[in-house]
């Protein structure tokens, strides 16, 4: 070390160059650094959406999705296959595990699509969602306008412009109706004119066509020959010819249908506010891109969009969310909470080295460590999130630079005769050994996080890689940049060369450390005096903190504050769209807390708006039915709400409004971005899950129920709730082959026509410029409007006649399932629930307790846990086995430093004693323990040892120097005293403001500034106590020791 301090001193200029090097290649590093607000816990999942139009749950179920299931069995890196089954959906998502890039995987996906057979018509499609991907919605406006108009536009303009953004992979439309060219038939006058439906369908495609005649020479030109028959306006659909009599007029579609134009059934609807119904727009980033980025481009784009005039006239985006916000707002909180550390970092390095310039020479390393850190980070691609740059803790980070400033700054002052450079250099001599011990030390203390995988390594890795980077880089920086700083900023104190006696073990004295001296000397003398009582004292609070450490509850991460609710009401099953419509206008009214008619008045102001999403939207990528209802709600900044409201109680107060308006509706309260994320996760749209897994959905739904009743009971449960399958009214038309064959029809032609007539058939398509909508010919409403009208439907025999479907067919109404969730080929019933006022470790435990007892499954059923609380489990389990091996590597460098197996165990102990600081100051506080707060304990652990190594190391030195036995541990304990003192209040003060902020993006920071703020509060006395008292303890024996020269690191 020392050779390494003197080669710095010997080239300073090169040194001071290569440091403002660093600097300049750091800020270059944060301008690339792709800033996120939470890191994509979800590996590679690829997701088919297949919609077999008017298909039972059933019928997709065992025509599509397994099929599709089998198929895509066994692709390389595959770890789970689920999938949901509804009317007219089939939604398979592929899980991979984090091994293969996601191009890789949704290729493999494809190859496996192509030798998949499904029924004739139906095409699987690979959707672009991704549990982090929607950054941007907005609302279509337009007065005047229709909300086909308003759809029209959002499907043929916009949507095509926003692809156009780089890094936008989709755009999904939500809400409004599609526009489509109908036919209503009329049966009678089409049997009048001695028609059929099939006679209709085919000459409707017949008559919609262009055809090319290739080219004609006419003189020197050549021409291109068209047949322009495409259909261009309702009028040319009624002129179509059906018939000619060979007497009369001939029959055309006007004479037997009427043409109009109308819309596609809806499969949803989104409400704004006090508006029932508007058109919503969903920008999709592609899997792994830069949101900042893609969202700069979406802004420019709808500048663009405003400029050129690409919508009609009185069109207008309304945005109502925007993921730049949230990045800006967490990386402020998190960036202001940097700042305002490390101008509290360098006051405490001010008052206790009592010089400006000391301060300063310290001070220097801090944001030249940060930039170490952006540098790491953007060359080995760790990402930069709110997780990862929270962690950031300027005491450990500067530890070695403080204490090498600290004992720097003490030689100076010191008696004693050597030039600037040697005394610098003997300074760091002395402490190199225990600084560069203690740093591997801390480097170990991160090999849990390092070996952590999937969801746990994908969130917690980054913060382990900063921390490494930001520590290496104030190693090297403390070695080099700070000795050439101290000789240039920094005097020898004359005064301490009339000084007489010993070394003076402050040296550079102030006021204030002469202060710290008269309060800590009754404490060297109770260690040294009664040595019992002061070991008892120290370790009370570990023993105090082992007691409290199961009271504080265990969670796998603090949620991150998004500054909104999404909500999630759950309706019956069989309820329609229409039914559903006049209740989410009720929710939205709750939300919002209107108190008249117009809603000039609100009860709830810090709810910003609130938009509804009813059913899913016409791509399928959002699996659900009229029975699902999601709120968006957007809030206003903290500092403007009202006194005393807080988001927990405004949760609490909206779920009680609710449920007291809708009871029997199940309710579940998120943020938008969570929500994805823990659909994305468990499969089902819920924070956690019990699903019960069997080959009947009878048995899983009444065993589902069972354990709704059980978790109702269970302490700290919210939003509880199960997702029915059964339940849905279907009406059947079962064919009668016997029936039929009587009148030489077959099954299928049956099914056609009931396809056609009550379903609808699209059977061409009408152009409109750039713009295609489907012509749908069907029976006219009165005609299918009930079992009566249905049973009169005619089916043309093969003789022309009419047969009634009442007589072809058995049509009844029976109960079926209206959604089948599946994992890994198997059924199964979920049941959600969110945990709330207790920590996720102990309700999980006691909800996973009383369920095993209370609930007995057949033999081919069993229940499986997913969601939040079983990363955690998982997580836990591989921890289990690495903390060892690595507490074992930690007492080997230990042994290393201190070189004797009772030093070994005094440095050791020192741990707890400091964490138990950090235990209480969490238990006190009510934050829970958590992977974040593990953080701070791992920064307590690498002070405590550093400290402590110094401290034993110290000691030894001044009894190989002849000191008796008791003053060399006095001597030792004050040596440790002020280096001790200046990294935990550097610790302290630096994670101060995260400890006490309440911005959005202040929860994760918040438990490990907590942690290690109590931890720091107790390093700064129980280990005066301590040390000193085991180390005469455990060197009683010694009398006098030889002399011997000192140990050199």
């Amino acid at each position: 070390m020392r050779w390494l301090v003197e080669k710095a001193l010997a080239a300073p200029f090169m040194v001071v160059a290569c440091a403002a090097g660093l600097l300049g290649v750091g800020i270059w590093s944060y301008t690339r650094m792709d800033i996120e607000a939470y890191p994509n816990p979800v590996a590679p999942m690829i997701e088919v959406i297949t919609q077999p139009a008017g298909w039972s749950a059933e019928e997709v179920e065992r025509y599509v999705t397994i099929p599709l299931e089998n198929g895509l069995a066994g692709m390389i890196d595959l770890e789970h296959i689920r999938s949901q089954s509804l009317f007219g959906l089939s939604d398979v998502k592929c899980y991979f595990d984090w091994t293969p890039d996601y191009q890789v995987a949704q290729q493999r996906v494809i190859n496996r699509l192509q030798f998949i057979q499904l029924p004739p018509g139906i095409q699987p499609q690979l959707s672009p969602w991704s549990a982090i991907g929607e950054i941007y919605r907005y609302t279509l406006k337009g007065r005047g306008y229709s909300l086909a108009e308003l759809k029209t536009a959002q499907d043929f303009i916009l949507e095509r412009q926003f692809r156009q953004v780089p890094g936008v992979v989709d755009v999904v439309g939500f809400g409004g109706e599609t526009k489509e060219f109908h036919v209503d038939v009329d049966p009678y006058r089409l049997r009048g004119h001695a028609l059929t439906l099939g006679q209709l369908t085919q000459a409707l495609a017949n008559a919609n066509q262009n055809v090319g005649g290739q080219r004609l020479s006419l003189g020197e030109q050549s021409f291109n020959v068209r047949g322009l028959g495409l259909i261009r306006s309702l009028d040319d659909i009624g002129q179509i010819v059906l018939a000619q009599p060979k007497a009369g007029t001939p029959v055309r579609v006007r004479d037997i249908a009427q043409v109009r134009v109308g819309a596609a059934p809806r499969l949803g609807i989104v409400g704004k506010d006090l508006e029932p119904d508007v058109v919503q727009g969903i920008v999709l980033m592609r899997y792994g891109g830069s949101s900042l980025e893609t969202l700069k481009g979406v802004h420019e784009r709808v500048d663009l969009v405003r400029k050129n005039h690409a919508l009609p006239v009185g069109m207008e985006i309304e945005p109502y969310y925007d993921r730049a916000k949230l990045v800006k707002l967490t990386t402020g909180t998190v960036l202001e909470n940097l700042l305002v550390g490390m101008v509290l970092v360098t006051v405490v390095l001010w008052v206790f080295l009592g010089q400006a310039r000391a301060a300063a020479v310290a001070a220097v390393n801090i944001p030249l460590a940060l930039m170490a850190a952006f540098c790491g980070m953007v060359f080995t691609g760790t990402p930069a999130n709110l997780i990862s740059l929270g962690a950031v803790d300027f005491g450990i980070i500067i530890e070695p630079t403080v204490v090498m400033v600290e004992n720097v700054y003490r030689h100076l002052g010191a008696r004693g005769r050597g030039t600037v450079r040697q005394r610098i250099a003997e300074a760091a001599g002395e402490i190199g050994g225990p600084m560069i011990f203690s740093t591997l030390i801390i480097t170990l203390a991160f090999v849990p996080l390092f070996t952590l995988t999937g969801v746990a390594g994908v969130i917690f890795s980054p913060m382990a890689h900063t921390y490494a980077f930001a520590i290496g880089g104030a190693v090297v920086l403390s070695v080099a940049l700070t000795p050439v700083l101290a000789a240039w900023a920094l005097r020898v104190d004359t005064r301490s060369e009339h000084r007489e006696g010993h070394e003076e073990p402050h040296g550079h004295d102030n006021r204030f450390l002469r202060w710290v001296d008269r309060v800590y000397r009754p404490l060297f003398e109770l260690a040294l005096k009664r040595r019992r009582l002061a070991i008892a004292l120290a370790l009370a609070p570990v023993l105090a903190a082992a007691a409290l450490l199961a009271a504080t509850g265990t969670e796998f991460m603090p949620k991150l504050e998004e500054g909104n609710f999404w909500i999630r009401a759950t309706l019956p099953t069989s309820i329609s769209l229409d039914t559903s419509e006049k209740h989410v206008g009720r929710m939205r009214r709750i939300l919002l807390g209107c108190e008249d008619e117009g809603c000039s008045r609100r009860r709830n102001p810090e709810i910003r708006t609130v938009v509804s999403q009813l059913g899913r939207p016409d791509d399928g990528t959002d699996p659900s039915g009229f029975y699902n209802i999601e709120m968006f709600a957007p809030l206003i900044p903290q500092q403007e709400w009202r006194r005393g409201i807080t988001k927990g109680k405004l949760t609490q107060q909206l779920s009680r409004e609710l449920r007291e308006a809708f009871p029997g509706v199940d309710f579940n309260f998120s943020q938008a971005i969570a929500d994805n994320v823990e659909e994305a996760m468990s499969g089902v749209k819920g924070e956690n899950t019990v699903k019960v897994i069997g080959p009947d959905l009878k048995v899983n739904e009444q065993r589902a129920a069972e354990i709704v009743s059980i978790l109702q009971q269970v302490r700290g449960v919210e939003d509880l709730g199960m997702f029915r399958s059964l339940g849905q009214p279907d009406v059947k038309i079962a064919p009668d082959r016997e029936r039929c064959g009587r009148y030489g029809l077959n099954v299928g032609d049956v099914a056609a026509v009931v396809q056609a007539a009550i379903g609808g058939q699209a059977v061409t398509q009408v152009y409109e410029g750039e713009k295609k909508f489907d012509l749908v010919v069907r029976w006219a409403e009165p005609y299918r409007k009930d079992l009566r009208a249905i049973r009169q439907i005619l089916v043309s025999a093969p003789d022309g006649a009419q047969i009634p479907l009442g007589q072809l067919a058995k049509i009844s109404e029976e109960d079926g399932p209206s959604v089948i969730y599946r994992e890994d080929n198997r059924r199964y019933a979920p049941v959600k629930f969110s945990v709330r006022g207790r920590d996720l470790g102990s309700t999980i435990a006691a909800a996973r307790e009383r369920v095993e007892s209370g609930v007995k499954l057949p033999y081919d059923t069993h229940l499986e846990w997913a969601g939040e609380a079983d990363q955690m489990r998982e997580a836990a389990a591989r921890l289990k086995i690495i903390i060892p091996l690595t507490l074992l590597l930690i007492a080997f460098l230990v042994y290393s430093a201190v070189g004797g197996v009772l030093d070994m165990l005094i440095v050791l102990l020192s741990i707890p004693v400091a964490c138990s600081g950090g235990v209480i100051a969490l238990f006190l506080t009510g934050t829970h323990l958590s992977v974040s707060a593990a953080m701070g304990f791992i920064s307590i652990f690498g002070i405590a040892v550093q400290d402590a190594i110094i401290v034993v190391t110290y000691a030894k030195k001044m009894w190989n120097e002849g000191h008796p036995l008791e003053e060399g541990a006095r001597l030792a304990a004050e040596r440790g005293l002020r280096p001790a003192l200046m990294t935990a209040s550097v610790a302290l003060t630096g994670l101060l403001p995260a400890a006490l902020s309440r911005g959005i993006g202040s929860e994760t920071q918040k438990p490990l500034a907590i942690a290690v703020i109590g931890g720091m509060l107790v390093l700064a006395i129980l280990p005066r106590l301590l040390l000193p008292s085991l180390l005469t303890l455990a060197h009683a024996r010694r009398a006098i020791p030889a002399r011997a020269a000192a140990p050199q690191w």
